[in-house]
């Protein structure tokens, strides 16, 4: 019976990608050359899966930006009521020493926090609204009547009335607290999108996330993924499913980012959720002995961390010398987050690390480590790899070291990307048959016998 893939991409006309059908079902290795569409490829993977495995967290961030204008409007509401309740002549006679603090009420009641239940989010945000509009009805007529409460009412009821409802004529003679009930529904409407989007998973979330990962115009309706024969991306019924096989996932194109300050601010999304994972620690985790040592003792001679306290990656040597991360060589940069992320408990079977061009910055000894490493952490963890190289040396070593720790059967697949028409290219499953990718990689050798020719 033909095994089943754990994930399968598919692609047509995206980008430089004319075809392609890959496997992922263990370690996969795509190769080509530059601008064939290998990180292509990786941006798709990373997006879907985050997106799929963070869908409920992505609803809920885009509702809390929603409410962001919403929230600053009701904040400065609230100073306004402050000033409105202090200076009201009924609520002065009641009282001389004690106001309501409005603002403090308003800022327990109406604040936006990812990690509150949205339900409790959408009561209390409710109530704030209500609270107001109790605070204008309590107000006396005559202090209604003054030119003061007139004035800043005005700019209150001009701003409400344009930011939040346009121009519509109908509104021109509603006053304050009406105007806060039509706010308090369009706050309704907006939970209840949020609601439906939680329960519906529109696949449109995960397509307005493609459509900002690329600069240029792309047609998202020409990739899909599968899992175990049964599509993720469900385009007919426009809705995404949720993996079973996979939940985490990381995106390494670059271990020059590792320890950058403000990396959020780079506005590559990628970046900033390696490093977010790069200062999470699992404390429970298991670890395997033989990959600490062999990171530790073998490669990297030394034990790379993030230390909380002083907000700062570091590199401890076997011999007691410290340094801050980001000075170290690139190399070792690249073996570290490999080594935080094992030490961090991220890596397991459930892990999908994409990694773009892994031979970059490494010495050629330390490109036969780093695939060995690869290998280990599939066998020992059953990590799920997705490589794109184009180096000779990474490709050969993932090869054979995987076929001595993994058997002729491991599961390594390897992808080659062919020219088709100009600038397009279809991807070939060369399974591990390397003979077809080293001859593109001859490619290098005939253009050195060209240029270097001598008469």
């Amino acid at each position: 019976m033909l095994e089943i893939p754990k994930l399968k991409i598919k692609i047509k006309d995206f980008r430089a990608i004319k075809s392609a059908e890959i496997v992922l079902n263990g370690i996969t290795v795509v190769a080509g050359i530059n601008g064939c569409g290998k990180s292509t490829i990786s941006k798709l993977l990373y997006s879907t899966i985050k997106t799929t495995v963070e869908f409920d967290k992505i609803v809920t961030d885009n509702l809390i930006a929603q409410l962001r204008d919403t929230r600053y409007f009701l904040d400065e509401l609230s100073r306004e009521v402050e000033f409105f309740t202090k200076e009201n002549p009924e609520n002065k006679i009641k009282s001389e020493k004690k106001t309501p603090d409005v603002r403090y009420r308003f800022h327990r009641l109406f604040y936006l926090n990812r990690n509150t239940e949205l339900r409790e989010q959408e009561i209390k945000i409710l109530s704030a609204i209500d609270y107001f509009i109790a605070s204008f009805e309590n107000l006396s007529d005559n202090f209604k009547e003054g030119k003061r409460y007139k004035t800043r009412l005005y700019r209150l009821e001009r701003f409400l009335k344009g930011e939040f409802f346009g121009k519509d004529k109908e509104l021109e003679n509603i006053e304050l607290p009406e105007l806060l009930n039509r706010l308090k529904e369009n706050v309704k409407s907006k939970f209840s999108k949020a609601y439906l989007d939680i329960e519906n998973r529109p696949l449109n979330v995960l397509d307005r996330i493609v459509l900002d990962y690329f600069s240029d115009e792309v047609k998202v309706n020409n990739f899909n993924i599968e899992e175990l024969g049964a599509l993720i991306t469900k385009r007919s019924e426009k809705r995404l499913s949720n993996f079973l096989t996979i939940n985490k996932v990381a995106y390494i194109d670059t271990p020059m980012t590792l320890g950058i300050e403000n990396i959020e601010m780079t506005n590559v999304k990628h970046w900033a959720d390696l490093d977010l994972l790069l200062k999470n620690k699992d404390e429970n985790l298991q670890k395997i002995e033989t990959i600490s040592k062999i990171l530790k003792d073998e490669i990297i001679q030394g034990e790379s961390k993030y230390d909380s306290k002083t907000e700062t990656f570091v590199y401890d040597r076997n011999d007691g010398f410290s340094n801050d991360l980001f000075s170290c060589a690139t190399g070792l940069k690249s073996f570290s987050i490999l080594q935080i992320l094992y030490n961090n408990g991220f890596l397991d079977n459930k892990t999908l690390l994409i990694i773009d061009e892994p031979e970059t910055h490494l010495h050629p000894d330390w490109i036969v480590q780093y695939a060995r490493l690869i290998v280990l952490l599939h066998k020992e963890l059953n990590v799920n790899f997705f490589i794109a190289s184009h180096n000779p040396d990474m490709v050969m070593a993932l090869k054979y070291i995987s076929k001595k720790e993994l058997g002729e059967t491991g599961s390594v697949n390897f992808y080659l990307a062919k020219e088709s028409d100009k600038f397009m290219f279809d991807y070939k499953h060369v399974e591990t048959d390397i003979e077809s990718i080293f001859k593109s990689f001859n490619s290098a050798i005939d253009r050195i016998n060209l240029l270097g020719a001598t008469d």
